[in-house]
């Protein structure tokens, strides 16, 4: 049995001793600069041109309008500030102050953290960014029986941006789904339709057909319904 033991001991040494030579990458959350390091905001100026939408869990839209959201590099330190303008057609018109405008100050020594980017406008919310701005507007921990809400950033080349905001209800069911499809060439979008249609399918595979995508594999996400839009 001794031995038994001891040849399996030496078989488990010989087979980790490959890879301890093998370069080790840095996880996503190495440090508490990983995300900070990820947002391009720092350094680069971007003026976005959004046309905003949100529909109801039925696929009815809600509300729709255009806004600006902008950062600017700081001068002199490391961060950024951010502003967001909103454009309503009714009695609001142009908003661009307030809690939900800013402007506000972003910087590494309030903002990076080990769980992410802590916007100034919400302590409860963490950005996690990835190399070239991809990244997601999130609860660190979401709890059952509280409501959920994250937003998906997406970039295509330098004049394209997407965002799906996704809010749950406590009881885990869909309340509220926003896109926001973004230019900094301005209005209208040389990238994006100002289309609102959407429609509601039964499964993942008839999600997946009517975008013309393959069947997912089996055991894949499942839900009460999913979302085409129409951008």
């Amino acid at each position: 049995v001794m031995a038994s033991a001891t040849e399996k001991a030496n078989q488990w040494r010989r087979a980790t001793s490959k890879h301890r030579d093998r370069p080790k990458f840095p996880t996503v959350m190495a440090s508490s600069t990983a995300h900070w390091k990820n947002w391009i905001y720092r350094t680069e100026r971007r003026h976005w041109h959004a046309f905003w939408c949100r529909w109801s869990a039925d696929g009815e839209i809600t509300t729709q309008f255009k806004a600006e959201r902008i950062f600017e590099p700081l001068e002199s330190g490391d961060g950024c500030t951010m502003q967001v303008i909103y454009h309503y057609e009714d009695e609001r018109g142009t908003v661009s102050e307030g809690p939900a405008s800013g402007p506000w100050t972003m910087t590494a020594e309030e903002c990076a953290t080990d769980a992410g980017i802590i916007h100034p406008s919400s302590k409860q919310m963490t950005t996690l960014v990835l190399p070239g701005g991809p990244g997601a507007w999130c609860f660190p921990d979401a709890k059952v029986g509280q409501p959920c809400a994250v937003e998906l950033f997406l970039h295509h080349g330098e004049s394209l941006r997407m965002s799906a905001g996704i809010i749950h209800s406590p009881d885990g069911s869909l309340k509220q789904l926003a896109l926001i499809r973004e230019d900094t060439r301005g209005w209208p979008s040389a990238g994006w339709s100002e289309s609102v249609a959407t429609r509601v399918v039964e499964s993942a595979p008839a999600c997946l057909a009517a975008l013309g995508l393959a069947a997912a594999p089996a055991g894949g996400g499942r839900g009460p319904f999913f979302w085409v839009g129409c951008a």
